[in-house]
């Protein structure tokens, strides 16, 4: 059995007969202590503090363990339900994802296999307040169809994205940057990281991509999280990087995965000192001069979308190499989102090149807000 993924039957695929109580006599709650136990990932249990991807898949691979011992319905452990009011919906069951913290072995265990035997007990209950055939009202009623809500329970990402880079955080002027030392350093990177199968769970590969990025922060700074902003539909959508697409198309030997990382890396470096020559044609920006804001405007949506072949979100990194502009001629970064997207407003679409008079027309747009005319 493979340990680096796992295929588990969703809560919201599974109707009455799949989680009635009384369809399953033989299942003692109290043995579920002892079974949580001797199932083969208890022995992973991760170590406290670990990252929650790493967490997340080792509940996973329990809860799979559980489902085939004890069937499919044993996959709602992991979820708690509350009925709140939602505008337009009234009253609707609204399902999270609560995993329980991971500590000592002993304590993680007890924990899952309490939460086991509640869900099993809130069935019991919803079963015993109805005693004829079909569904129980409260079934009915908490799985009620429509405005049911999964909420994944993910945290968030640790790293930033890089349209949420500032110009400082990115701009390579003056930065001492050396392309010759990244194949080193990314073989050294990935060396020290097992690499993941291609077809391994998303959170192994999500958590690798990220141990990998760390390293590189860690030797060149912040500006290098845009190494895998692919174009297209990658691992981040619509960027200017070539040389990188996602780890299921990337990733091949730890050699040819360190190429590709470090080729990509320089890449958008390389992109960046770009970003900044085009910046340095036009700043600084003359006071109130409409016409060279809307070139400027005009170039670089042009510029990025070149880049960007059009392709899926490129109209993301084209917001942001417009917002960098804006901060790098001196306009406050509050005003950015309500200038661009005011300008833009849904004008730019995935794998399509905007004509040129929609180009003008937002190039016009942020001209005007920019200098208030």
């Amino acid at each position: 059995m493979r340990t680096d993924r796992v295929q588990l039957t969703e809560l919201s695929r599974l109707d009455w007969n799949d989680v009635d109580p009384t369809a399953r006599p033989g299942f003692d709650p109290a043995g579920v202590a002892a079974l949580v136990r001797v199932l083969p990932p208890a022995a992973d249990i991760p170590p406290a503090g670990s990252d929650w991807r790493l967490t997340s898949f080792w509940f996973d691979r329990m809860t799979a363990a559980l489902a085939e011992r004890l069937g499919d319905w044993v996959v709602g452990w992991k979820y708690t339900f509350v009925m709140e009011e939602r505008e337009g919906h009234g009253i609707v069951p609204v399902w999270r994802l609560n995993h329980p913290p991971v500590t000592t072995p002993e304590e993680t265990l007890t924990r899952l296999a309490d939460a086991v035997v509640a869900w099993h007990h809130r069935l019991v209950r919803i079963a015993s307040d109805h005693d004829g055939p079909g569904v129980p009202p409260g079934w009915r009623t908490i799985r009620a169809p429509g405005p049911v809500r999964f909420y994944a329970g993910f945290d968030s990402p640790h790293l930033p994205y890089p349209g949420q880079l500032s110009w400082p955080d990115v701009d390579q002027t003056g930065r001492d940057f050396d392309p010759a030392s990244v194949a080193a350093v990314v073989a050294d990177l990935v060396g020290a990281a097992e690499l993941p199968d291609r077809e391994a769970d998303w959170r192994l590969r999500d958590l690798w991509l990220e141990t990998v990025t760390a390293g590189l922060i860690e030797r060149y700074g912040l500006w290098v999280v845009g190494w895998s902003w692919s174009v297209g539909e990658g691992d981040l959508d619509g960027g200017p990087v070539g040389s990188w697409c996602c780890f299921a198309h990337s990733v091949g030997t730890p050699e040819t995965t360190a190429t590709a990382i470090a080729a990509a890396l320089v890449e958008w470096h390389d992109w960046l000192v770009d970003v900044a020559e085009r910046f340095s044609r036009f700043l600084p920006m003359p006071v109130g001069d409409l016409e060279a804001w809307e070139r400027a405007v005009a170039h670089l949506v042009t510029a990025v979308g070149d880049r960007t072949r059009y392709e899926s979100g490129w109209y993301g990194c084209c917001l942001t190499v417009l917002g960098w502009f804006l901060e790098a001629a001196g306009i406050d970064r509050v005003r950015h989102q309500e200038l661009l997207d005011h300008a833009v407003g849904g004008r730019f679409e995935s794998w399509t090149e905007p004509p040129r008079d929609v180009v003008e027309a937002v190039a016009v747009q942020v001209a005007r807000g920019v200098v208030g005319a």
